[in-house]
Protein backbone atom coordinates (compact mmCIF):
# COMPACT_ATOMS: atom_id res chain seq x y z
CA UNK A 1 0.00 0.00 0.00
CA UNK A 2 1.38 3.41 -0.86
CA UNK A 3 1.64 6.14 1.75
CA UNK A 4 -1.02 8.35 0.13
CA UNK A 5 -3.61 5.58 0.23
CA UNK A 6 -2.65 4.81 3.82
CA UNK A 7 -3.35 8.36 5.02
CA UNK A 8 -6.59 8.56 3.04
CA UNK A 9 -8.04 5.46 4.74
CA UNK A 10 -11.26 6.16 6.62
CA UNK A 11 -10.35 3.81 9.46
CA UNK A 12 -7.07 2.51 10.75
CA UNK A 13 -6.62 -0.84 12.35
CA UNK A 14 -6.65 -0.58 16.16
CA UNK A 15 -3.30 -2.38 16.06
CA UNK A 16 -1.80 0.30 13.82
CA UNK A 17 -3.20 3.11 15.97
CA UNK A 18 -2.01 1.41 19.17
CA UNK A 19 1.48 0.85 17.83
CA UNK A 20 1.63 4.47 16.62
CA UNK A 21 0.56 5.71 20.08
CA UNK A 22 3.17 3.50 21.73
CA UNK A 23 5.91 4.73 19.40
CA UNK A 24 4.87 8.35 20.01
CA UNK A 25 4.88 7.84 23.79
CA UNK A 26 8.28 6.13 23.66
CA UNK A 27 9.77 8.84 21.45
CA UNK A 28 8.43 11.48 23.82
CA UNK A 29 10.33 9.93 26.72
CA UNK A 30 13.51 9.35 24.70
CA UNK A 31 13.60 12.74 22.98
CA UNK A 32 12.19 15.08 25.63
CA UNK A 33 12.48 13.14 28.88
CA UNK A 34 8.74 13.74 29.42
CA UNK A 35 5.74 11.48 29.15
CA UNK A 36 2.79 12.31 26.91
CA UNK A 37 0.07 14.38 28.48
CA UNK A 38 -2.64 16.71 27.24
CA UNK A 39 -4.78 17.86 30.17
CA UNK A 40 -2.08 20.28 31.28
CA UNK A 41 -2.47 22.02 27.91
CA UNK A 42 -5.88 23.27 28.95
CA UNK A 43 -4.40 24.57 32.20
CA UNK A 44 -1.67 26.32 30.21
CA UNK A 45 -4.31 28.02 28.04
CA UNK A 46 -6.17 29.10 31.19
CA UNK A 47 -2.89 30.43 32.60
CA UNK A 48 -2.17 32.38 29.41
CA UNK A 49 -5.65 33.92 29.39
CA UNK A 50 -5.68 34.70 33.11
CA UNK A 51 -2.17 36.18 33.10
CA UNK A 52 -2.73 38.28 29.97
CA UNK A 53 -5.99 39.63 31.43
CA UNK A 54 -4.24 40.51 34.67
CA UNK A 55 -6.31 38.12 36.80
CA UNK A 56 -3.34 36.32 38.34
CA UNK A 57 -1.61 37.92 41.32
CA UNK A 58 2.16 37.36 41.63
CA UNK A 59 1.55 35.24 44.73
CA UNK A 60 -0.51 32.65 42.78
CA UNK A 61 1.77 29.62 42.84
CA UNK A 62 -0.23 27.52 40.40
CA UNK A 63 -0.46 29.92 37.45
CA UNK A 64 2.99 31.41 38.03
CA UNK A 65 5.15 28.38 38.88
CA UNK A 66 3.27 25.10 38.36
CA UNK A 67 1.52 26.08 35.10
CA UNK A 68 3.14 29.31 33.93
CA UNK A 69 1.85 30.86 30.70
CA UNK A 70 4.47 29.25 28.45
CA UNK A 71 4.23 27.21 25.27
CA UNK A 72 4.99 23.76 26.73
CA UNK A 73 4.97 20.20 25.39
CA UNK A 74 1.42 19.52 26.62
CA UNK A 75 0.06 22.54 24.77
CA UNK A 76 1.94 21.52 21.62
CA UNK A 77 0.48 18.01 21.88
CA UNK A 78 -3.02 19.42 22.40
CA UNK A 79 -2.70 21.61 19.29
CA UNK A 80 -1.25 18.63 17.39
CA UNK A 81 -4.21 16.42 18.31
CA UNK A 82 -6.70 18.96 16.97
CA UNK A 83 -4.63 19.63 13.84
CA UNK A 84 -4.05 15.90 13.23
CA UNK A 85 -7.74 15.09 13.60
CA UNK A 86 -8.64 17.89 11.19
CA UNK A 87 -6.05 16.79 8.63
CA UNK A 88 -7.07 13.13 8.93
CA UNK A 89 -10.73 13.98 8.34
CA UNK A 90 -9.84 16.20 5.38
CA UNK A 91 -7.52 13.60 3.77
CA UNK A 92 -10.03 10.77 4.22
CA UNK A 93 -12.92 12.86 2.92
CA UNK A 94 -14.87 12.48 6.16
CA UNK A 95 -14.77 16.11 7.25
CA UNK A 96 -18.18 17.63 7.85
CA UNK A 97 -19.74 19.90 10.38
CA UNK A 98 -22.49 18.03 12.12
CA UNK A 99 -24.62 18.33 15.16
CA UNK A 100 -26.17 15.64 17.18
CA UNK A 101 -28.47 14.47 18.81
CA UNK A 102 -28.61 11.01 17.34
CA UNK A 103 -31.69 8.82 17.58
CA UNK A 104 -30.64 7.30 20.91
CA UNK A 105 -30.09 10.76 22.36
CA UNK A 106 -33.49 11.96 21.16
CA UNK A 107 -35.22 8.96 22.74
CA UNK A 108 -33.49 9.48 26.06
CA UNK A 109 -33.25 13.28 26.40
CA UNK A 110 -35.34 14.90 23.66
CA UNK A 111 -34.19 17.08 20.79
CA UNK A 112 -32.78 20.03 22.76
CA UNK A 113 -29.32 20.98 21.55
CA UNK A 114 -28.92 23.23 24.61
CA UNK A 115 -29.54 20.26 26.91
CA UNK A 116 -26.95 18.22 24.99
CA UNK A 117 -24.43 21.07 25.20
CA UNK A 118 -25.02 21.44 28.94
CA UNK A 119 -24.58 17.70 29.58
CA UNK A 120 -21.47 17.54 27.38
CA UNK A 121 -19.96 20.59 29.09
CA UNK A 122 -20.65 19.08 32.51
CA UNK A 123 -19.12 15.76 31.46
CA UNK A 124 -16.02 17.44 30.03
CA UNK A 125 -15.66 19.58 33.15
CA UNK A 126 -15.89 16.50 35.38
CA UNK A 127 -13.40 14.58 33.21
CA UNK A 128 -10.88 17.44 33.22
CA UNK A 129 -11.31 17.94 36.97
CA UNK A 130 -10.82 14.21 37.50
CA UNK A 131 -7.70 14.27 35.34
CA UNK A 132 -6.30 17.07 37.48
CA UNK A 133 -7.06 15.20 40.70
CA UNK A 134 -5.65 11.94 39.31
CA UNK A 135 -2.47 13.68 38.17
CA UNK A 136 -2.96 13.05 34.46
CA UNK A 137 -5.27 12.40 31.57
CA UNK A 138 -5.88 9.50 29.24
CA UNK A 139 -2.61 10.10 27.41
CA UNK A 140 -0.63 10.90 30.55
CA UNK A 141 -1.90 8.14 32.81
CA UNK A 142 -3.62 5.77 30.41
CA UNK A 143 -0.83 5.53 27.87
CA UNK A 144 2.40 6.83 29.38
CA UNK A 145 1.99 5.69 32.99
CA UNK A 146 0.69 2.27 31.98
CA UNK A 147 3.56 1.91 29.50
CA UNK A 148 5.92 2.56 32.40
CA UNK A 149 3.98 -0.04 34.50
CA UNK A 150 2.92 2.59 37.02
CA UNK A 151 0.12 1.46 39.37
CA UNK A 152 -1.51 4.88 38.93
CA UNK A 153 -1.91 4.16 35.21
CA UNK A 154 -3.62 0.83 35.82
CA UNK A 155 -5.92 2.36 38.46
CA UNK A 156 -6.78 5.16 36.05
CA UNK A 157 -7.65 2.74 33.23
CA UNK A 158 -9.83 0.69 35.61
CA UNK A 159 -11.59 3.90 36.67
CA UNK A 160 -12.15 4.95 33.06
CA UNK A 161 -13.73 1.61 32.19
CA UNK A 162 -15.88 1.56 35.34
CA UNK A 163 -17.11 5.14 34.87
CA UNK A 164 -17.69 4.51 31.15
CA UNK A 165 -19.88 1.50 31.89
CA UNK A 166 -21.86 3.44 34.50
CA UNK A 167 -22.28 6.41 32.13
CA UNK A 168 -23.48 4.24 29.25
CA UNK A 169 -25.98 2.49 31.54
CA UNK A 170 -27.27 5.86 32.79
CA UNK A 171 -27.60 7.35 29.32
CA UNK A 172 -28.72 4.40 27.22
CA UNK A 173 -30.07 1.96 29.78
CA UNK A 174 -29.59 -1.82 29.61
CA UNK A 175 -29.84 -2.34 25.84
Amino acid sequence: MNITKFFKMKRWSPWTAGIAAGVAASLSIVLTGKTLGVSGGFETIASMIANSAGFVPPSNAFFNRVKPPVFDSQLILLIGIFAGALLASLFSGDFKVRTLPDDEWKKRFGVSKFKRAAILFTGCFLMTTGAGIAGGCTSGLGISATMLLSPAGFLFIAGVFASGIITILLIYGRK
